[in-house]
């Protein structure tokens, strides 16, 4: 009788030893499951910011350089917007599909500015709150594009369950209740724990925190709405126009070809 209760007891344990490795371990290759999704998610979102550049070019080259952007935030009481352009990656050849039409070639410019301006602002505002788009991997169902507050808030999610997981499932502690509540003592147990250290062995396996600043994540500029500035743009087109008539010709002659 003896006998049948001590292999009960024993095979309780080994179950109850097994469960919590498995909880031990689980729950740390969850947390690198994570923070795996995030590094590949924060590598989509670089992507995301070429959309945002290659519309910065267009609106750009649109303006004769860097100079003409400025003047044209200028005239909308901003400073230059776009600083980092040129360490930015983003397509040179981008322009929107479908170019606006008119007889005179001032007015053309002033629509292609505008509309210019228009999909600039989608474009940051889709970077940094994302906008709702097919989902491949269910057919008739919508998804959220990869966006930056997106990944601010994985990035959040993430140091949340890091914090809990150093405090609820310190490695010595988990060794040292295994150690309790095993029935027999077995040679070197509890070795790990008495040669490094508890508070060693916490900080050796513990997990850092993301400094969400570290990643260096490029954040768009908040630029007003088209419709409030729309009189301002329509005026800045007309006098840069007047100011630059042979230049902005060949430029919209070019985005004919």
């Amino acid at each position: 009788m003896e006998d049948r209760y001590k292999n009960l007891a024993d095979a309780l344990e080994s179950e109850v030893l097994t469960e919590m490795a498995g909880t031990f371990f689980g729950a740390r290759k969850e947390l690198d499951d994570q923070a795996e999704d995030l590094r590949f998610t924060v590598e989509a979102l670089r992507g995301q910011a070429g959309k945002v550049f290659a519309r910065v070019f267009f609106l750009r080259s649109l303006l004769l350089g860097p100079e003409g952007e400025a003047e044209c935030f200028a005239a909308l009481g901003l400073p230059p917007q776009f600083p980092e352009a040129q360490s930015q990656s983003g397509s040179r050849a981008w322009k929107p599909d479908q170019l606006p039409f008119a007889l005179l070639s001032s007015t053309r410019f002033a629509k292609t500015l505008l509309l210019a301006y228009a999909e600039l602002v989608h474009a940051c505002e889709t970077y940094m709150r994302g906008e709702y788009e097919d989902d491949p991997e269910h057919k008739g169902r919508k998804r959220l594009s990869v966006n930056f507050g997106a990944v601010e808030a994985m990035c959040g999610a993430l140091n949340e369950r890091i914090a809990k997981l150093n405090a609820d499932m310190a490695p010595s502690g988990v060794l040292q209740y295994a150690r309790n509540i095993s029935t027999q003592e077995q040679p070197g147990q509890g070795s790990i724990t008495n040669i490094l250290g508890a508070e060693s062995l916490d900080k050796g396996l513990m997990y850092t925190p993301v400094d969400f600043g570290s990643l260096n994540l490029w954040r768009a500029p908040q630029l007003p709405a088209p419709k409030d500035c729309k009189a301002k743009l329509t005026a800045f087109a007309k006098a840069f126009y007047a100011a630059h008539a042979d230049k902005v010709r060949r430029v919209l002659d070019g985005l004919r070809r």
